[in-house]
């Protein structure tokens, strides 16, 4: 199952819309992702348990860049 398919689980189960911006999506098409898909689903219902009127939540990534010695690209969750 793709991540893609998991949100789409998460927005079900939840009864919530997730927003996935543009490097989050480009991050998970192109592997560049650093974080696991249980991961971004763990960050997801964190969230979701500190903010649990949130009704919108948005997807973005946090990356290296050419100041780092390792390159990352982590998924952010914003409610």
């Amino acid at each position: 199952m793709s991540i893609f398919s998991k949100l789409l689980e998460i927005e079900g189960k939840y009864k919530i819309k997730l927003h996935e911006g543009e490097n989050f999506k480009q991050a998970v098409y192109n592997g560049k992702m650093t974080d696991s898909e249980d991961c971004i689903i763990d960050k997801i219902e964190l969230i979701l348990k500190h903010y649990p009127d949130s009704q919108d939540i948005s997807l973005s990534t946090y990356e290296s860049d050419e100041t780092s010695n390792d390159s990352f690209c982590y998924a952010v969750v914003l409610p």
